[in-house]
């Protein structure tokens, strides 16, 4: 059996999901080639193959993986896949967000199988793509194979930054926000005051997160820290958060 349990390969990804996902690949230690042991994570490769051994065997099978991915990059293209374990071959998991998730077998390699069985009738197939593409998933392989072409032809897409995820606490009666940057130091947002009793309303809320958009802040995807604003005082209440990367591209091995 491989030592490599499962891999991810991400061809599309918007530099504002970039840091959430860099956060779940370091949360399950998927590394690439081009990765540099020593240093901080600087980016995701696009196209390059992330593997891991990290929990074992069944990431992509049991769809824990798939799903928190698609929580954390919703407008990421990807593929995923387990390694054939025993007897058993793997799974892989496709997925581009106008296309939704596609999941069947595969090899060690992620390459998709599709036995011959599945495939029915020939005529069958032709007159309908749909059921096509659900045996073989091909419009899947397909975006995913355009997507890799056009790495491969221009290797300045084929690279975006991450951060590093900081931390924030809102003073909700005054409304201020103490940015924790370790980059920039300490930073201050302005929101509207809020209440200084009870509960905080999702309308109050919402106005802090907007501050932070206003300001280049983003909060972090709930499928990581957990829901925004946990209370940290008597009126305090902190939340993780992370804005676009500016670090130089380097250049890949």
């Amino acid at each position: 059996m491989s030592a490599v349990e499962f891999a991810v390969t991400v061809v599309d990804l918007a530099a504002a999901e970039a840091t959430p996902l860099a956060v779940v690949f370091d949360e399950h230690e998927l590394v690439c080639v081009d990765d540099d042991p020593t240093a901080a994570r600087a980016g995701i490769y696009l196209g390059a193959t992330y593997t891991s051994t990290w929990g074992g065997h069944g990431a992509v099978a049991d769809e824990h993986l798939p799903a928190l991915l698609r929580a954390v990059a919703p407008g990421a293209t990807w593929l995923a896949w387990d390694d054939p374990h025993e007897e058993h071959l793997g799974t892989v998991a496709l997925y581009a967000p106008n296309l939704g998730l596609w999941t069947g077998e595969c090899d060690s390699s992620g390459e998709v199988y599709v036995p011959a069985a599945a495939l029915g009738r020939l005529e069958d197939l032709l007159a309908d793509p749909a059921a096509l593409d659900a045996v073989t998933g091909l419009s899947w392989r397909d975006r995913i194979s355009t997507r890799c072409s056009r790495i491969a032809a221009e290797p300045a897409v084929g690279f975006v930054p991450t951060g590093a995820p900081v931390w924030a606490e809102w003073n909700r009666p005054t409304g201020l926000i103490y940015i924790d940057d370790p980059v920039e130091g300490t930073q201050v947002v302005h929101a509207a005051p809020g209440p200084v009793l009870g509960e905080t309303s999702e309308p109050t809320a919402r106005g802090a997160a907007a501050a932070l958009r206003q300001a280049g802040w983003q909060l972090m995807p709930t499928a990581i820290s957990g829901e925004p604003w946990q209370r940290a005082g008597h009126a305090t209440h902190v939340a993780q958060l992370h804005r676009l990367a500016a670090q130089a591209t380097p250049a890949a091995s």
